[in-house]
């Protein structure tokens, strides 16, 4: 997103001074073709400095809990739906506005599944209670997908796949995963997605609304962003709380989560995280040294993590402080008994 953010103001240039162009050439005023061509190219220039200076403050500026939920909920749930099926049974409603507003009402029937992810839950929950945010609604779920993977939103939200428990083989190694993916709620890793996003939307809409401002010509490429140029404040403040009318919360998010896909977290983010989980796990009463061994299981680089840092760089920088000053944390156990709960991931 960040090349199309780059390349589009490119593009709508010549689209806009090419018109421009051609309708001067045909008319034979060659001076006045080059003249409108430079004077387009320089209103687009100014309009996305406009947009750009505008914005800016998003990518400095704390985040509220509020906000952080509302944007964590939608790129849970995006992320989810882009990944799998959730990994449960009872539920009926495909609605995700309904079943959102019905979610605390909702009680799952007893089964294998459904215990499957209270297991998840209360685990991950008996983690993120060590962490420094204890205070989040912290949600965990699992979803129906063979590639070893998980992803974390912010406020609060954990997913793992089903490929990824099948490689797990205690308690212990399933703390580590989940406390990984609360370290980077913790440090607020992916909100850094989501700024980078919420101001490429926030240029690109300001952009358009400086544009035609001055020219009724608007490029096609900014007539969708022009429709949620009022939805942003000064200083690219939003109410993600108000109605969402023509789909803004989405014009956000999906920019989010192509971001968060095609870029993922930092280097120095990943092993942030993985010091974090290791202190966590460690904390909880569970032998750190299986997360190390759940990491080498999986290879180099394998699954949906081929974006970490190798494998080898992990565990060696988890065994240095495993070693060193975790060492007197470090005597819980691994918790091998996890067959029943894992029992519907062999059906």
């Amino acid at each position: 997103m960040r090349v199309l953010r780059i390349a589009v103001p490119v593009v709508m240039t010549f689209a806009v001074s090419g018109c421009a162009f051609l309708n001067n050439v045909k008319s034979g005023n060659i001076k006045g073709a080059a003249e409108a061509a430079q004077k387009e190219a320089q209103l687009f220039a100014d309009s996305k400095k406009y947009g750009d200076t505008e914005c800016a403050p998003i990518k400095t500026s704390e985040l509220s809990w509020e906000e952080e939920r509302a944007v964590g909920s939608a790129v849970g749930v995006g992320l989810a739906m882009n990944g799998g099926h959730f990994f449960i049974e009872g539920v009926t409603e495909k609605n995700p506005e309904v079943l959102n507003a019905d979610l605390k009402k909702a009680k799952l029937p007893d089964n294998e599944k459904n215990e499957l992810t209270a297991y998840l839950s209360i685990t991950g929950r008996n983690i993120a209670r060590y962490s420094s945010r204890p205070e989040l609604p912290w949600t965990f779920g699992v979803i129906e997908n063979e590639t070893p993977n998980a992803f974390s939103a912010p406020g609060g939200y954990v997913i793992v796949t089903t490929g990824l428990l099948k490689k797990i083989t205690n308690e212990a190694q399933l703390a580590g995963v989940l406390a990984h993916e609360i370290g980077h709620i913790v440090h607020k890793h992916s909100l850094k997605r989501y700024k980078q996003g919420k101001f490429d939307q926030c240029s690109v809409a300001l952009a358009a609304r400086y544009y035609s401002e001055r020219n009724t010509n608007l490029p096609p490429l900014l007539k969708d962003a022009l429709r949620f140029s009022n939805r942003f404040g000064k200083g690219g403040k939003v109410d993600l709380d108000a109605p969402d009318e023509g789909g803004f919360v989405g014009f956000i998010v999906k920019t989010v989560l192509k971001l968060m896909e095609a870029l993922g977290n930092e280097k120095e983010d990943e092993f942030q995280a993985d010091a974090t989980a290791l202190e966590l796990v460690a904390f909880a009463g569970y032998d750190p040294s299986e997360y190390e061994k759940f990491l080498t299981s999986l290879g180099s680089q394998g699954g949906g993590f081929s974006k970490h840092p190798s494998t080898e760089d992990r565990v060696a920088k988890l065994k240095a402080s495993r070693e060193g000053e975790l060492a007197p944390f470090a005597t819980g156990t691994a918790k091998p008994d996890v067959a029943k709960a894992f029992a519907p991931l062999k059906k």
